[in-house]
């Protein structure tokens, strides 16, 4: 019997180890009562582990700016919330709620088992209505006259489940509002959100811009370098074997991101003979650069790019012999050196 605790002591660990990347040692010369423990505890420290990921890739991809709520009181204690669920994953709402009040930040007295709520799961980037019945629970009466000037009262939500997901505030009185008014209301903070999510979105890729003009000396010094990698593995120019290369080569890693140097006109994205697939893009002023080997194209005919701006992702297509960025630079079609003379 010890012999078969010890196996499967031995398979528990081999487990927790594959999972956690840590091993559990068991102690040697313990009798059965120890391997038993041990087991236990190993068992104990997997499930904890295996719990540890369920909830955090079930409820990981929501905070407290991920969804938007606004209460439109109906009379007699119903009210119907708006929810605005602007996550990427899709917002499972649990069936109970708290009724709080804010001057107090204690919960109404009441009978909370008595709320009738209906709800239903809301899709990515849309919205819903969750219902929410207090008249056989709360004196709805007594709540609105005893709301002093300035203080409200607010229900609080939850994702799913209380112990792992996010707990959400939404204000409520009793002054009865259309629901398309609120939604109206809501539908704007929703764009000033957006729009706010924008800005963040491009003081980051400008940020990064600027960073990435110091990553190594273009030929035009205003330019953005264009991949990740600063590693320039062959020159413009002859080469050692003799042939001419109108074009460098910047070593990387397969997928790595790619860059506009400057604003300018996609005027073409696909295969290209030895370069595989291609991007050429005309910056103005007769200048135009061409990305080649790439393992994605992300831009198309036509479309007009930002500095900066991921219009691609590296990789060995074409005659590529590993992965790296094909880079070229004409001015009035005659090839220069893409990088700046020393």
């Amino acid at each position: 019997m010890e012999e078969f605790n010890r196996k499967h002591l031995k398979n528990i660990q081999a487990m927790v180890q594959k999972e956690t990347g840590a091993a559990v040692a068991a102690e040697k010369g313990f009798g059965g009562g120890g391997v038993r423990k041990a087991v236990l505890l190993t068992c104990s420290l997997f499930c904890l582990v295996i719990l540890g990921a369920f909830a955090y890739g079930e409820f990981s991809g929501l905070d407290g700016d991920d969804a938007g709520f606004a209460a439109v009181y109906q009379g007699n204690g119903r009210f119907e919330i708006i929810v605005a669920n602007h996550s990427d994953r899709e917002l499972k709402l649990q069936d109970q709620v708290k009724v709080m009040q804010w001057s107090t930040a204690s919960e109404v007295e009441g009978n909370p088992g008595e709320i009738k709520m209906e709800v239903s799961p809301i899709a990515p980037h849309s919205r819903g209505i969750v219902s929410i019945d207090l008249s056989a629970g709360y004196d709805v009466k007594a709540m609105e006259e005893s709301l002093s000037q300035g203080d409200t009262y607010y229900f609080v939500l939850t994702n799913h489940y209380f112990a792992f997901g996010q707990d959400w505030m939404c204000f409520f009185d009793f002054e009865v509002e259309q629901t398309e008014e609120v939604e109206a209301r809501l539908q704007e903070q929703m764009k000033e959100r957006e729009t706010r999510e924008a800005e963040r979105q491009e003081a980051e890729r400008q940020e990064a811009a600027e960073q990435r003009c110091g990553a190594g000396s273009l030929a035009f010094q205003d330019w953005v370098w264009p991949a990740v990698s600063q590693e320039v593995s062959a020159p413009y120019g002859t080469r050692d074997n003799g042939t001419f290369s109108d074009h460098i080569n910047i070593a990387g890693e397969t997928g790595e991101e790619v860059y506009g140097v400057a604003d300018g006109v996609v005027v073409k994205a696909g295969l290209e003979g030895t370069l595989g697939n291609v991007i050429v893009v005309d910056l103005g002023d007769g200048v135009t650069v061409k990305y080649g080997h790439l393992k994605e194209i992300r831009v198309s005919e036509g479309e007009e790019i930002t500095q900066g701006q991921v219009i691609a992702t590296l990789g060995r297509s074409g005659t590529a012999t590993g992965p790296n960025l094909s880079f070229a630079v004409t001015v009035n079609g005659e090839a220069v050196d893409p990088l700046a003379a020393e």
